[in-house]
């Protein structure tokens, strides 16, 4: 009897396991700017930051920054986005330290520099 309960109570959790609805997928809402983005998270991160790390137009932002002052964050922070509403742009955001000691993103649109924005 006792295997018997347990065996039933085995059955009644894997069947709610299945039969349950899950976390469903919503649909991406607008941010403040209107635009449409999602995080790029995995291998395909890594992808688009390596390549980014290797090109000439990171090597010259990362030393002009230096240049200024500006210490390098790593890696491991950096930020990647697909902005849908712009036709699928790759944006990439590096954090440096400022003189101050604040976090300034230099923002990349498809691996081309196009500023600085305080965070």
């Amino acid at each position: 009897m006792k295997k018997l309960l347990t065996v039933l109570a085995g059955v009644v959790i894997a069947l709610s396991l299945f039969l349950t609805t899950g976390n469903t997928v919503k649909a991406e809402e607008p941010d403040e700017c209107g635009c449409i983005v999602s995080p790029v998270l995995g291998a395909e991160k890594n992808k688009i930051v390596a390549n980014l790390l290797s090109s000439q137009e990171f090597k010259n932002v990362k030393h002009s920054l230096k240049g200024k002052g500006y210490s390098y964050r790593g890696a491991k922070n950096i930020e990647v986005v697909i902005n849908h509403s712009q036709g699928d742009i790759t944006m990439v955001a590096v954090p440096f330290y400022n003189q101050d000691g604040f976090i300034e993103m230099a923002v990349f649109f498809e691996g081309q520099y196009m500023g600085q924005v305080p965070m």
